[in-house]
């Protein structure tokens, strides 16, 4: 329930002022009679009110400075914040071109290495051109690093 509070008996500064809450009466209160305050003020602090009120030119002039700084650095945020979002969107139209093209070179790999028939060669090599498994003393072991070949330039030396 609201607190409704009224005045009464207020007309003239001898009588007593009480408060009436809602229809009965809750409390007897007397209030007090409030006195104007004087403010008494010293010439000096009112001009020093005046000035701190006042805006110099500088300030003014520093005030414009830093809030073009402001907006500047904000612009250029912006610019370079939509410069990275263009960057990514690139990389991403990259990585999936890459991941096409790998896709695509797998499978062309895999469809060479099933094109390729090495029982054929095996026969063709054995039957046709003579040639025949190497024996043990034939086979010399070079050791290389990993993902890597070997190239002959020349005859390998006997090591005996």
């Amino acid at each position: 329930m609201a607190n409704n509070k009224r005045r009464v008996n207020s007309g003239s500064d001898q009588y007593e002022r009480y408060i009436y809450e809602g229809n009965a009466v809750r409390k007897i209160q007397a209030i007090p009679q409030e006195e104007p305050v004087k403010k008494t003020v010293s010439r000096t602090a009112s001009k020093n009110r005046a000035r701190a009120s006042r805006m110099s030119r500088g300030y003014v002039l520093f005030l414009a400075a830093i809030s073009t700084a402001a907006l500047f650095m904000c612009v250029r945020y912006l610019q370079l914040k939509s410069q990275i979002t263009t960057q990514t969107k690139q990389i991403a139209v990259i990585e999936s071109n890459i991941s096409q093209l790998k896709a695509d070179n797998d499978a062309l790999y895999n469809s060479v290495l099933a094109s390729v028939d090495l029982e054929y060669i095996k026969n063709i090599a054995m039957n046709r051109l003579d040639m025949d498994y190497p024996k043990q003393d034939q086979i010399y072991q070079f050791d290389t690093a990993e993902n890597s070949y070997v190239r002959q330039y020349r005859d390998v030396p006997e090591t005996e």
